[in-house]
């Protein structure tokens, strides 16, 4: 399948910082402040813990609004974190009020390695998402990409990488929740879970563009031979 010039380019596009702002305010910086907020003004420890982490569900709806279209991943985190606090509120456990997205790390870590299992791994549609967006020339030349044996093999590997990464995160922010005050656990956990995701997304674009130029080079080497 030919690339079109447009599409070829997609994989090396910039990526920086200010695309995680957004990120950056609804998921660390809102809950860190609400909770330190209300904590101020007398509100229960857990009722802080449960208003602070609704901000992520509500970075899912901003974003469904000029689109009016919800992702799938956008539905699970407000399913699991809805489940989350009606559950904290049922037990009363600040505990678990702080762990609750332990349970939807861990299931995105296990989707993630599930995933290894069907024809084409959940990071493949996740980053074709960011990649081609709505486009169908992009979507075309993304999805012609899996014609490439280590396009396929860094997929998977890619796919593996960010499951076990969320299923130890998962791990971490229960040992956070046992062992520290909940007001640094709250301001620890989002801080690490956007520094998990920065991180991975930026070592998954590197690997994914030392691939292209790799199968690249190997295409340039068999046409001069």
């Amino acid at each position: 399948m030919a690339e079109p010039p447009e599409a070829e380019a997609a994989p090396a596009a910039s990526f920086s910082l200010v695309q995680m702002l957004p990120t950056l305010l609804f998921d660390v910086a809102i809950p860190i402040i609400v909770f330190n907020l209300l904590t101020r003004f007398g509100v229960s420890t857990l009722w802080a813990v449960i208003l602070g982490g609704l901000s992520p569900g509500l970075n899912n709806l901003r974003t469904w609004f000029p689109s009016g279209r919800l992702e799938p991943l956008g539905i699970i985190v407000i399913m699991f974190l809805a489940i989350g606090a009606v559950a904290s509120l049922i037990s009363g456990s600040v505990f678990f009020a702080l762990i609750k997205e332990s349970f939807l790390t861990a299931a995105f870590g296990c989707l993630c390695l599930g995933s290894l299992l069907a024809w084409r791994p959940l990071m493949f549609h996740i980053f074709r998402q960011f990649v081609a967006g709505d486009d169908p020339v992009r979507i075309d030349w993304w999805n012609g990409l899996w014609q490439y044996d280590n396009f396929r093999t860094g997929m998977r590997f890619v796919t593996t990488v960010w499951g076990i990464a969320y299923l130890i995160e998962a791990v971490l922010r229960v040992g956070f929740a046992l062992v520290l005050q909940p007001a640094l656990v709250v301001t620890l956990s989002p801080v690490m879970a956007f520094g998990l995701m920065f991180v991975l997304i930026a070592w998954s674009r590197r690997y994914l563009v030392g691939l292209r130029e790799q199968r690249l080079r190997a295409q340039q080497q068999a046409a001069s031979g």
